[in-house]
């Protein structure tokens, strides 16, 4: 039995990981003219370490949390977790602030002034209405800017850190799927599958699950099954009390998150006592072997998102539905930039060049209508020659 002290081999510094990723935020500031960001993002709030008690899920919907950083200094925390807020002085760790009411709004305004008082440009990332309604005049001859100049820069490549972050996560999704994979049999229902899944990565030591369990039984013709805006395959769907019968083809997705870092886990299984995939569907499988290795052999530092594509729809042009895509890149949000074959094209991807320490879920689909398709998602993070995968899994019954 595999436990959590075996998951993580590699020491992981955290304060460094979280020092180095503040000092990348101020980098991106000072490239983008920036004096302050206010945080109201999750997953921008993590990587400015500060995070949120996801397991006190009563309030951790309803209390907000902001985060003010400088372009120099410590960050200050507006937070009912201060015990979340790592690394900073107590003077730097202050009661929330209610943005979602006027007078937090105003309180917001004072702190930014307290906090930088010659501001002159300011980045924010999200906003609640009395925020995108009052701030223009609290902050009355400041720029007012979208923080994703300064965030998304930074956010962009991982330090050695963070790629063990997601090392983990990924370790701790693949061993809970595991244990799905062996109940999966003709009579269970879907939700005894998340049952056996998030028992298993809670004991092997989860932050959250940031998406509900999908085991998608996937019909073999788009004709079979309700229609879609995309006209494609209806995927990802929400799992109920559904029971899962001999010969389904079942597409899984989980996705967990460990100490701020999200994984991404997707197959495509039979249900079955034996399962067999029909000729049909390991010719889907094969000309999916060819798009990942295709890939793997693309990503090197040096070229860009688009060569990769074009490398990928040079051995199959079509590699997914719509609202597939190639890959998205991961970190503290389970889906964010980089991307590849989405719909920002060719114009967009030809400028991101790849660089070490970009991470990537690859996740192609290959269908034949009236028979299924074969789909399964693959972690990688650019290295200085290539690329790493971090997904480990099998491809069982393919293989």
């Amino acid at each position: 039995m595999i436990d959590a002290a075996s998951v993580t081999t590699t020491v992981i510094d955290f304060p460094r990981m979280r020092a180095q990723r503040r000092g990348r935020l101020q980098e991106a500031m000072a490239a983008a003219g920036l004096d302050v960001l206010v945080l109201a993002g999750p997953s921008n709030q993590e990587y400015a370490g500060v995070s949120r008690a996801y397991a006190d899920a009563m309030r951790v919907h309803h209390e907000p949390v902001v985060v003010i950083v400088p372009a120099t200094g410590l960050v200050h925390a507006y937070t009912p977790f201060p015990e979340a807020a790592y690394d900073l002085p107590d003077e730097h760790v202050h009661r929330e602030l209610l943005v979602e009411y006027p007078e937090g709004v105003e309180a917001l305004a004072r702190a930014v002034h307290e906090v930088v008082p010659e501001a002159h440009r300011i980045g924010i990332d999200e906003l609640t209405s009395p925020m995108l309604g009052l701030l223009p005049d609290l902050l009355a001859g400041i720029e007012l800017v979208d923080a994703g100049v300064a965030t998304g820069p930074a956010r962009l490549c991982k330090t050695a850190d963070e790629v063990e972050c997601l090392r983990v996560a990924q370790r701790i999704n693949e061993i809970a799927m595991y244990d799905v994979e062996a109940v999966l049999r003709p009579g269970v229902r879907q939700n005894e599958l998340s049952a056996v899944f998030l028992r298993r990565v809670f004991e092997l030591g989860i932050t959250w699950s940031c998406i509900d369990p999908i085991w998608n039984i996937t019909p073999p013709s788009v004709t079979l099954q309700t229609p879609t805006t995309h006209g494609g395959v209806g995927f990802p769907l929400s799992s109920n009390d559904r029971f899962v019968r001999e010969g389904d083809l079942v597409l899984p997705d989980t996705g967990i998150v460990w100490n701020g870092y999200h994984s991404d886990f997707g197959k495509t299984w039979i249900c079955s006592v034996d399962p067999r995939p029909s000729p049909e569907l390991r010719d889907c499988y094969r000309r999916w072997r060819d798009v990942i290795e295709t890939a793997y052999a693309a990503i090197k530092p040096g070229r860009t998102c688009g060569d990769v594509v074009r490398d990928v729809m040079a051995v199959e042009p079509i590699f997914g539905f719509p609202h597939f895509y190639l890959a998205h890149g991961a970190g503290c949000d389970s889906a964010e930039m980089p991307f590849l074959g989405s719909e920002l094209g060719f114009e967009i991807e030809d400028t991101i060049e790849l660089q070490p320490g970009m991470t990537f879920v690859l996740e192609p689909m290959i269908w034949h209508e009236g028979h299924g398709g074969y789909r399964s998602e693959e972690v990688v993070h650019v290295t200085a020659d290539g690329c790493e995968r971090l997904s480990t899994y099998g491809y069982t019954p393919f293989e």
